[in-house]
Order: structure tokens, then sequence, then C-alpha cells
């Protein structure tokens, strides 16, 4: 039976691309059963439907919009209301997998006590113990390099989604090594992002137990 994968974004969709593409390839034997984007203007959206793709957005600006930023306790119970909703969303497609590919929003426990049983991964641009929790991991490593003046082991890695944000047990792993002034930031950023492209597939190829894992 071939595996279910439900795949969360919450913009361009690159790496979701990745996976259909692998699966073009023969590279990849999965069902993607869903796309859910935590944005209505995230672009993955238009590639899910490209390739037929079922896709639900689930936004949590619905859940807070109306609610003063000093009100923390209401806040809280919204954000718990939205993960409670966003598990019985994944749940419905009953996946094998679930697969964070560019979903920017930390993953709670309301909706990690409600898939336990079913494992989820994430991609986060930096190796393991480093820039955890955010988003911009890319420009500082990057700057760091430049700051310290010496070469920087870096790069970006897939994890297993556990509470403590970015500190799953790492699936997959990719070094890339910064040299100060030899780069932009954008020339590394595009370097990572080519890593991620090989990590996500590594990994969802990796969690779902098929061999042949693609190499660089």
């Amino acid at each position: 039976m071939t595996p279910r994968v439900t795949v969360l974004i919450s913009g361009s969709g690159s790496n979701l691309q990745a996976l259909i593409d692998a699966k073009a390839r023969g590279d990849l034997a999965c069902d993607i059963v869903r796309v859910i984007s935590s944005s209505k203007k995230a672009y993955g959206l238009e590639r899910a439907a490209k390739h037929n793709i079922p896709s639900t957005v689930h936004s949590l600006y619905k859940y807070t919009k109306d609610l003063p930023k000093e009100d923390k306790t209401a806040r809280e119970a919204a954000r718990k209301q939205f993960e409670i909703e966003l598990a019985s969303a994944v749940l419905e497609d009953k996946p094998d997998l679930v697969v964070c590919a560019g979903w920017l929003l930390i993953l709670g426990s309301e909706f990690l006590k409600r898939l336990q049983s079913i494992p989820i991964i994430n991609l986060h641009p930096a190796l393991p113990g480093a820039f955890d929790g955010t988003t911009h991991a890319i420009e500082m490593a990057w700057k760091k390099c430049q700051q310290d003046g010496r070469p920087l082991k870096a790069g970006c890695m897939v994890h297993l989604v556990i509470e403590e944000v970015d500190r799953g047990e790492p699936v997959v792993i990719k070094e890339l090594e910064i040299v100060p002034g030899q780069e932009s930031l954008e020339d590394y950023e595009n370097r990572v992002h080519a890593a991620e492209h090989i990590a996500i597939v590594e990994g969802t190829r990796k969690i779902l137990g098929q061999a042949n894992v693609v190499k660089n």
C-alpha cells in the first residue's frame, strides 16, 4: 500500500515541489494526500493545484485577528484551538507521515499529542543545535561567518518534530561550509535551498523506510 503523506507549507512551496518532482522521477513512492498552508497567499497552493493535490488553508490569523495583543490568555486559548483543528484536518486524511516543508508556525503540544502515532518531520536551514527556532537561520549563519572572519560549518537538516523547537532527532543532515568573503548572502541562500530540496526527499524516504536514498 502506497504511503500517505500530508505536507504543511507557508510560502513558495519549493520543497513541496522537490517532493512532487521526486515522485515524478520515481525516486519517492508516496501519495501526497493533502497540502495544508498557513497562508492563503502561499504560492505552494498553486503548485498543489497544478498537480491535482487537494489543499486546505489553515491560518492562525483567523483565530487571533479580533483579539488584542495584550490579552495573552485569550490568544493562548485561540492558539490551542488552532492546533486542535489543525490536528483534526490532518487526521482526516489518515497520513502515514506529516512533512513540514517550509511551515513557519510552531507545532505545539495540542497538535503533537493528537498525532502521537504519526511521525512528523521538519526542514530547518541550520545544523543541529544551531540557530534553533528562527526563520532567519540562513542569514544568521552567513553573517556570523563574515563577522568571525573564519570558515563556518553550516547547512540544513531534516529532523523529527518534538515540542522543543528544532531539537528533535536529526533524520538527514547536509553540511555546507561558508568561507568569509567568498559568496554573497544570496549565493549562500541558493546553496542551502538546493541542499534542502535533496534533504527533504531523503528525509521523507528514510522515515517511510524506502531504500536507495537519493544522493548528492
